[in-house]
């Protein structure tokens, strides 16, 4: 199972681009965006990958950060809903404006994606709701991947990989933020380290 490739993009398609790792060539599905920002021969290209297994092929998809490959494999595990097709939702939605549409119910956000009809956005909304979890997904106006989402996440996520609990984790950075909406996700985790270690209290 491959879990994340580094090396240089050797050539790019319509639909995917080859990765050189050590002379090796390995076929990646990713977003639109990256395939318009691809350049053959950059150098030092890192990708999350989702290893995606058929019966008649194996098929790699790369991410540049961890939030969209979460928000894929959450994706994927919705009822009706392939790869390709979570692939062409994050090629229209951010993970954070994606996040905030099923939070809010926004299905008119949802339909904007390439094959997702009133129903499909419905069985997102049902399937995905409760997995969204507490956290406030929407972004600052303007910023992007940059918003209070992805800051959000990527600090939760931190916390997580220094043996916090999720629900734990989510309390103080969502008590933080309120506090604060404009810390990054540095700030946000020294923060958080200090109050879950004792030195400042979250009720």
């Amino acid at each position: 199972m491959i879990g994340k490739l580094r090396g240089k993009i050797d050539e790019v398609s319509d639909d995917c681009i080859v990765v050189d790792v050590d002379g090796v060539g390995y076929m990646v599905r990713v977003t639109a965006q990256e395939l318009d920002r691809a350049t053959a021969g950059s150098t030092d290209i890192v990708f999350h990958i989702h290893t995606h297994v058929r019966e008649d092929a194996i098929e790699l998809y790369g991410f540049r950060n961890r939030q969209q490959l979460r928000v894929f494999k959450l994706l994927i595990g919705v009822s009706g809903v392939g790869p390709r097709l979570a692939l062409d939702t994050l090629s229209t939605l951010e993970p954070a404006d994606f996040m905030s549409a099923i939070s809010s119910g926004d299905l008119a956000s949802l339909t904007q994606i390439s094959g997702v009809g009133k129903k499909t956005a419905e069985r997102l909304v049902l399937e995905l709701s409760d997995k969204v979890g507490t956290i406030d997904f929407t972004p600052r106006h303007g910023t992007g991947t940059s918003g209070a989402g992805t800051t959000a996440t990527e600090a939760v996520e931190a916390l997580g990989s220094l043996g916090y609990s999720r629900s734990e984790a989510e309390k103080v950075v969502r008590r933080l933020l309120s506090e604060d909406g404009q810390m990054d996700t540095q700030e946000i985790v020294r923060r958080a380290l200090q109050h879950l270690s004792g030195e400042g209290g979250v009720s």
